[in-house]
C-alpha cells in the first residue's frame, strides 16, 4: 500500500494533550510527519473545551489579565459554548497603557511552557508507536496575528514587533530543550487577510512580520507555514472565490524566504472551516503555479468529513496531477472547533485519503 504523508495543524477537541496525540497516532499511524499536542490546556467552567483551544484568544486573554498595562476598550460580544467569541466581530479590543518598549517586559504567551509539558509525552508516544520520522509541532502566531485581532490598525503595527520578540524568545527556549524532532509552525491568517486586501505591487507589506519573526529564531529549527483562512467556531475569516491571491501570496513568501532557515512544509488551506471544499477541478488549477524549492513539502489542506471519501480522493488526485512533487494531506485548520465525534470522523477521513 502506498501511504501518503499527512500532518495535523493544531487544536484537537479531546480530553487532554496526551489523548490528542495518542488518538492521532492510533488513527494516522506512520503517515504522520508532523504532530501537534492538540492545544487544549485546562478545561474550566469558562472555557469547557480548554484554555488553549482558540490560540489567538489564549494570547489575548493573557494580555487582558494584566489590567495595569492593558485596558479593554470594547468588551467581548456574544460568546459561544466554547467560551470564546461567537464571531470575529465579538472579539474584545485592547488598548496598551504603556509603550512597546516597556510592555515587552510583561508579555508572556507560554509557548515554551506548553512545549515543556507536552514534548516529553510526545517522545514517549513516538517511541511507543515507532514512528521515527514524526516531528513535534509547536504552533505559534506572528506578533501581528495577535495584535491585528485585538487592536486598531495603527496600534497593531506599533506593538507587533514587540510581540514577535516575545514569541521568538519562547520558541528559542523550546529549541534549547528539544532534540532534532521539533518543528515550529507559524500560523498566518492575519497576514493572508491583509494580502487579499492589498494590490499585488505592495503585497510584501503583509509578509514583513512573518520574516521578522523567523529571523529571530535559532537557525537549527525547521519551520512549517500554516497559511490559514481563519477558523473561529467553525467560521472562516477569509472567503476565497478563487486561489489566485493565495498562490501569489505563497510564491511571494517562497521568493523572499530568509537565507539560512529551513522550510519543511507549506500548508495551503482549501476548505473554509465547516464548508467542505469544492470538487470542481478547475478551482484547483492555480496550485500548479506554486513554486517550491527542493525538499519543501506541499501540504494540501482539503480533507473534510463533509465530503464523501470518494470526493476527497478525487480532490487529492486532481491536486496531485497538478504538482510534480508528492502532495501531503491535511485538514484546512485545526479541529478544535469541532466536537469530539466530528473531529474523530475528520481524522478517519484523513486516514482514508492517505491510504487510497
Amino acid at each position: 500500500m502506498n501511504i501518503k504523508k499527512s500532518i495535523l495543524i493544531g487544536s484537537l477537541p479531546f480530553d487532554n494533550e496526551k489523548e490528542a496525540m495518542k488518538m492521532s497516532l492510533d488513527i494516522l499511524g506512520d503517515s504522520l510527519i508532523s504532530l501537534p499536542d492538540g492545544e487544549i490546556g485546562e478545561k474550566t467552567d469558562e472555557y469547557p473545551t480548554g484554555t488553549r483551544a482558540a490560540w489567538i484568544m489564549t494570547a489575548i486573554n493573557r494580555c487582558k489579565l494584566d489590567s495595569e498595562r492593558w485596558r479593554v476598550i470594547k468588551k467581548r460580544g456574544n460568546v459561544a459554548e466554547s467560551g470564546y467569541p461567537a464571531d470575529y466581530k465579538d472579539v474584545e479590543q485592547l488598548k496598551p497603557l504603556v509603550s512597546p518598549k516597556e510592555i515587552s517586559n510583561y508579555i508572556n504567551f507560554g509557548y515554551d511552557e506548553y512545549f515543556s509539558t507536552s514534548y516529553p509525552i510526545f517522545k514517549e508516544l513516538k517511541e511507543k508507536y515507532k514512528n521515527s520520522k514524526v516531528k513535534f509541532t509547536l504552533g505559534v502566531p506572528t506578533g501581528l496575528g495577535i495584535t491585528f485581532a485585538t487592536m486598531n490598525p495603527i496600534t497593531s503595527l506599533r506593538y507587533s514587533e514587540v510581540f514577535n520578540g516575545r514569541i521568538a524568545k519562547e520558541v528559542n527556549n523550546a529549541i534549547l530543550k528539544a532534540d532534532d524532532d521539533l518543528l515550529v509552525q507559524i500560523e498566518i491568517p492575519g497576514e493572508l487577510k491583509m494580502a487579499t486586501l492589498l494590490p499585488s505591487l505592495i503585497i510584501g507589506l503583509s509578509t514583513r512580520g512573518i520574516f521578522s519573526l523567523i529571523r529571530r529564531f535559532d537557525t537549527n529549527v525547521e519551520i512549517g507555514l500554516h497559511i490559514c483562512l481563519g477558523d473561529l467556531n467553525n467560521i472562516a475569516l477569509i472567503k476565497a472565490k478563487n486561489l489566485k491571491k493565495l498562490v501569489r501570496f505563497t510564491n511571494h513568501i517562497i521568493k523572499h524566504w530568509p537565507s539560512g532557515y529551513k522550510l519543511n512544509y507549506i500548508h495551503i488551506p482549501l476548505a473554509e472551516a465547516k464548508k467542505p471544499p469544492t470538487t470542481n477541478a478547475d478551482f484547483y488549477q492555480p496550485l500548479k503555479d506554486i513554486k517550491l524549492p527542493p525538499g519543501v513539502t506541499f501540504v494540501a489542506g482539503f480533507a473534510h468529513e463533509g465530503n464523501t471519501d470518494e470526493d476527497n480522493v478525487k480532490i487529492y488526485n486532481t491536486i496531485q496531477s497538478l504538482r510534480e512533487d508528492d502532495v501531503a494531506i491535511s485538514h484546512s485548520c485545526g479541529l478544535g472547533r469541532r466536537n469530539r465525534e466530528e473531529a474523530t470522523n475528520a481524522l478517519k477521513t484523513l486516514k482514508y485519503i492517505v491510504e487510497n
